[in-house]
């Protein structure tokens, strides 16, 4: 996937999410699922935010949800 600058977005569907909505209980979310119900939607910067943060080791929080890469 590439920005409107043509430049290539980091790809993290290689990686298993989960999600919480209270950063206790993680539950697992389909990358395929995030995708549609979460990613797509998503502002330009907001969805680079996102990869930057998640890449990195810790949680994003985007509606009501935290999420990360599964540990």
């Amino acid at each position: 996937m590439k920005d409107k600058n043509n430049i290539e977005i980091e790809d993290i569907s290689a990686f298993p999410l989960e999600r919480s909505a209270n950063h206790n209980n993680w539950e697992d979310i389909p990358n395929q699922e995030f995708k549609e119900q979460v990613f797509d939607g998503l502002a330009e910067e907001k969805m680079k935010c996102f990869l930057r943060v998640v890449r990195s080791g810790s949680p994003f929080k985007l509606g009501d949800y935290f999420y990360r890469i599964k540990c």
